[in-house]
């Protein structure tokens, strides 16, 4: 009797695991949590979500040198530009830890970004950089001038004024501030003003300047953030899960532990609203049209269950890349047609993958600027035997594929395939072959405004050497080119018939025998066909670090060693005053802290003078439209332990 029991209460298991998934149980996990061909994945890349549109915000692409309007969840990369209108705001989150906040008529540049690196550049305009929780990223903000190294958690004001000046005020926290000749550190309750060429900068430490409408936006984000209580479910590497507070629920799920299950209306299915943009290096990437559609479309896994539609977040521990999308695609129907397809298909077809089916990558290294290589796809499969969801009625969405990339995605594009059409179909393994045209690079329908004007600001310093950066860039043209050129090439196609802090008043000047090796040789990302390139100022910082202490009135210079040195009509004299010197000139990381994940914060809004405040928690925006705040965009993979 007792063997019998144990075997009822077996199969009793096995029945109710099932009947959760609701579709067929999946296999088991494989190692690191999550099933992928993760070759595509490199800690050299990252993303940058657009968080907050508020009024008129446009980006002016790296890889094209296009403007665009701007669009709520959709993603930046590096020497991608962003520009906010009079009376407008937006943020940029770059993990769920890093972002910055625009003030109307403000001009931010992505630099370098990598894994837990970000490099911005403030070409003109007030902005506000939050370190919102303990993190190991290395942020560097370069202004024509200096750059800024936040030390630690902390709010940090940077304003880049129309004569090329810079004004850092740090109302918490602790910064370092560099320059070719030396380093200073500002402590809070400080701003520093710095002036005259990158060369050998003046500067001088005052009071930090009184709050105004700007900081109290920024405070009501903050605090909007801090109130989420998502992040606790997920890996810290996944930004963006604020939004989910305020649109569905947390369930424990016996099969796959905590999962997040949208509120939406009946028939809704995940990769059904949006659209299919073309981004650097990443190629294809979904644009959802849900507000809060960053995290469940970059990261983890959906599955239909006892819940309807629910999204797994996938390993709470290792790193964790972000992703353009998570889907299958493949094709069914007549013969494509259009310049640049190589699909063979007439629609082209997706389905959200399921937890633990394998992410076949279609970009990295092997596909940048390469077009995208052999075209392997797997004709004549039921792709109901590939997919789990797939077997749900509503789980594929489909277009025209002479649509793909230059439409959206919604009720008047969709192509419901039947059941016969998903038993024939050809399931694409990698690169999808389709090339983009110039609307691919659209976030969507709306045209970026006529009134907004990038600056012809093209140098920045940074104290981080050009060489740092690893990441190779190829413009849009040299990849559409090569995609049309590989879609024109028969031979590049593969079938298969199976599956597949003190006293600071007064300019001071950086004293040279601060040693430093760092220049302000604009040193351009991009190649040159791409006008909107962004040009960057890059350099090693060499010299001692102190902390800002000066003799009052008196015009002073770097030595390295926190002793300024006094010179003009005060006398050359060495002054002592003293201050706490640091060994190096590197920003330290501070590790991040597991406890204090399930933070968020939130408010962010225009310079003094305006008012207004916008959070896109609730709420989707439209390009160019006000919205919501949410998280920055960070890089993620699959990898690391499976979920506790």
């Amino acid at each position: 009797m007792k063997a019998k029991g144990v075997k009822i209460g077996f199969l009793a298991s096995v029945l109710m695991l099932g009947m959760a998934w609701g579709q067929t149980p999946a296999p088991a996990p494989p190692s690191g949590g999550e099933a992928s061909d993760n070759t595509a994945d490199t800690p050299n890349r990252a993303v940058a979500r657009i968080s907050i549109i508020n009024g008129v915000v446009s980006v002016r692409r790296g890889d094209s040198g296009e403007a665009v309007a701007a669009a709520l969840n959709a993603p930046l990369t590096s020497t991608d530009r962003l520009l906010t209108g009079e009376g407008s705001r937006a943020e940029i989150q770059f993990d769920a830890a890093n972002m910055i906040r625009l003030a109307p008529s403000t001009e931010v540049r992505l630099g370098d970004l990598a894994y837990h690196q970000y490099q911005v550049q403030i070409a003109n305009g007030t902005t506000l950089f939050r370190v919102l929780r303990d993190s190991d990223a290395q942020v560097e903000i370069s202004t024509p001038s200096i750059a800024v190294r936040p030390l630690k958690r902390g709010v940090y004001r940077i304003t880049v004024k129309a004569d090329g000046s810079t004004e850092v005020t740090v109302r918490s926290g602790e910064a370092e501030i560099g320059s070719p000749k030396g380093t200073e550190k500002l402590a809070a309750g400080k701003t520093m003003e710095a002036r005259g060429s990158a060369d050998n900068p003046e500067f001088q430490v005052t009071a930090a300047l009184a709050q105004d409408q700007w900081d109290e936006w920024n405070l009501r984000r903050d605090q909007d953030l801090e109130k989420s209580g998502s992040g606790r479910y997920v890996n810290p590497d996944i930004n963006g899960t604020e939004e989910l507070d305020a649109n569905g629920r947390w369930v424990n799920d016996p099969a796959y532990g905590q999962v997040w299950v949208p509120t939406v209306d009946p028939g809704w299915a995940p990769y059904q609203v949006g659209r299919w943009v073309w981004v650097d290096y990443y190629g294809w990437t979904w644009v959802s049209g849900d507000p809060w559609g960053w995290a469940p479309y970059h990261y983890g896994r959906w599955y239909n269950g006892p819940y309807g539609w629910a999204w797994w977040p996938g390993a709470i521990y290792g790193p964790y890349y972000w992703r353009p999308a998570l889907v299958g695609f493949f094709g069914w129907g007549g013969p494509g047609f259009g310049v640049g397809f190589g699909f063979g298909f007439g629609n082209v077809g997706w389905v959200a993958l399921a937890p633990f089916e394998r992410f076949s990558p279609w970009y990295g290294p092997g596909f940048y600027g390469h077009g995208f290589g052999a075209v392997n796809i797997a004709r004549n499969v039921n792709v109901t035997n590939i997919y789990r969801n797939a077997r749900v009625s509503n789980g594929v969405t489909s277009m025209a594929s002479n649509q793909f990339g230059r439409a959206g995605v919604n009720g008047a594009t969709n192509i419901r395939a039947g059941a016969s059409d998903l038993s024939r179909a050809g399931a694409v393994r990698g690169a999808m072959p389709i090339a983009p045209s110039r609307e691919s690079t659209h976030f969507s329908n709306t045209a970026a405004s006529s009134s907004l004007h990038s600056s012809e600001s093209s140098h920045f310093y940074s104290s981080r050497p050009s060489a740092s950066s690893s990441a190779s860039h190829v413009s849009f043209d040299q990849q559409r080119n090569a995609m049309n050129h590989s879609a024109a090439s028969p031979a590049n196609s593969t079938t298969h018939s199976t599956p597949a802090s003190s006293s600071n008043s007064g300019w001071q000047r950086v004293n040279p025998t601060s040693s430093s090796s760092g220049n302000t040789s604009a040193v351009s990302r991009r190649p040159a066909a791409s006008t909107g390139s962004t040009a960057v100022s890059s350099g090693s910082t060499a010299g001692g670090s102190t902390t800002s202490q000066s003799s009052a009135g008196s015009w002073q210079r770097f030595n390295g060693n926190n002793a300024g040195v006094s010179s003009g009509s005060a006398g050359a004299g060495n002054s002592a005053a003293a201050g706490n010197s640091s060994s190096g000139n590197r920003s330290q990381g501070v590790r991040i802290n597991p406890s204090v994940v399930q933070s968020r914060g939130g408010s962010s809004s225009g310079s003094a003078g305006s008012s207004g405040s916008s959070r896109g928690a609730s709420s989707g925006a439209s390009p160019g439209a006000s919205s919501g705040g949410s998280r920055s965009g960070s890089s993620s993979r699959g990898g690391g332990g499976g979920r506790r």
